[in-house]
C-alpha cells in the first residue's frame, strides 16, 4: 500500500514537472515580443539628419555662392528651398544636391535667411552673410569707334547701352527650367590665363558711370573663345556697345557671356559642349583693345567670374 502511495506521488510530480517545462519554453504573447533586428523599421521611418552647408560662408555683393543640401540622396525629398524668402532652383551635380545664388552688385549687406522645407514635414534654417564691397573709380575713354570723347558720343553711349541691356535682359529671361551643364566649368581660353581688368569697379566717361559687370582676359585679336561648359546659344549677334556677343544659356538660371568679339562661331540654337570652340576674340564694340570679356549672370545678376571659377572649377 505505501509503495503504491509513493508511486502515485512520483508521477504526479513528473506531470507538473513536464508541465512547467513545456510553459517555459514557449514565449508570452501578452507580455513578451521578438528582438528587433538592427535596421528593422517596424513601419517607423528612418530619420537621416539633413543640413545646410553654405560655400564660401561670408560673400560680398557681387559674388556667387554654392548652397548643399547635406543628408539627402535626391532633390525629391526636397520641398523648397529659399534664400530671403525667394525660390532658388534645386540641381544634383557630383552625388551632391545644390543650388547655385548669384548675389546682386547693389544687395545691401547683412544677414539674409536660408530655409529649407522637406517633403516630410521637417524645414531647416541657416543665415547667410553678405558683406559690403568696396568700389573703386577710374576715368575711362569712349573708343574712336563710338565717336570718342565728345558729348555727342556720351548721348549716345547712354542712349544704346540701355538699348543692348534691354535686349541682354530679354534673353536671359529665356533660361531654361533644366540643368545642362556638367562637372566643373574650365576657362574660356586655352594656355596660360592674364586678366586685364577686374570685375566691379567703375568707369567714369565724362559724364558717364558704368560699372564693369565681367572680367577682361588678354587675348590677341583672333584668339579661340571656348564654352565653359555645355548648354544652349541663347544669342548669337552683334550689339553696339558690345560688339559681337554670344550668350549661352547652361539651365536654372545660369547664363555666360563672350563679348567684344571678332567672330561669332555659334547660331542661336547650337549645343554646345564643354570646350567647344564659339567664338574668336576681338575689339570690337565699346573697347579700347583685343580682349575677352567675360561675364556670368546667376538668375539675372551679374557676378564676377573669377569668384565662380574658383567656386565651380576650373579643372
Amino acid at each position: 500500500m505505501k509503495t503504491l502511495l509513493w508511486l502515485t506521488i512520483a508521477v504526479l510530480l513528473f506531470a507538473a514537472y513536464f508541465a512547467l517545462s513545456q510553459r517555459k519554453s514557449q514565449p508570452n504573447t501578452e507580455s513578451e515580443s521578438p528582438t528587433k533586428k538592427t535596421g528593422e523599421s517596424n513601419n517607423v521611418p528612418v530619420v537621416e539628419p539633413v543640413s545646410i552647408s553654405v560655400s564660401p560662408a561670408t560673400l560680398i555683393q557681387g559674388e556667387p555662392a554654392r548652397i548643399t543640401i547635406n543628408g539627402v540622396a535626391s532633390s525629391s525629398a526636397i520641398a523648397s528651398l529659399t534664400l530671403d524668402d525667394k525660390p532658388l532652383p534645386i540641381f544634383t551635380d557630383e552625388s551632391k544636391v545644390s543650388a547655385l545664388v548669384g548675389i546682386d552688385f547693389h544687395k545691401k549687406s547683412g544677414s539674409y535667411p536660408i530655409a529649407l522645407t522637406l517633403h516630410d514635414g521637417r524645414t531647416i534654417e541657416e543665415k547667410f552673410e553678405v558683406e559690403q564691397r568696396a568700389v573703386a573709380t577710374t576715368t575711362f575713354d569712349i573708343p574712336a569707334q563710338l565717336g570718342g570723347n565728345t558729348k555727342e558720343a556720351e548721348h549716345r553711349l547712354t542712349s544704346t547701352l540701355a538699348q543692348d541691356t534691354a535686349i541682354i535682359n530679354a534673353v536671359l529671361a529665356t533660361t531654361g527650367p533644366e540643368k545642362l551643364w556638367n562637372g566643373q566649368f574650365r576657362l574660356p581660353l586655352d594656355g596660360s590665363i592674364t586678366v586685364t581688368d577686374v570685375y566691379g569697379y567703375k568707369r567714369q566717361t565724362g559724364g558717364v558711370s558704368l560699372s564693369h559687370q565681367g572680367t577682361d582676359f588678354r587675348a590677341s585679336e583672333g584668339t579661340s573663345v571656348y564654352a565653359i561648359n555645355s548648354g544652349k546659344v541663347a544669342f548669337a549677334d552683334t550689339l553696339r556697345n558690345y560688339g559681337y556677343t554670344v550668350i549661352i544659356d547652361h539651365g536654372l538660371g545660369l547664363m555666360t557671356l563672350y563679348m567684344h568679339l571678332s567672330e561669332n562661331k555659334v547660331k542661336k540654337g547650337d549645343l554646345v559642349e564643354k570646350g567647344d570652340l564659339v567664338a574668336l576674340s576681338g575689339n570690337t564694340g565699346y573697347s579700347l583693345g583685343p580682349h575677352l570679356h567675360l561675364s556670368v549672370r546667376i538668375n539675372g545678376f551679374s557676378i564676377d567670374p573669377i569668384k565662380f571659377l574658383e567656386l565651380m572649377g576650373p579643372e
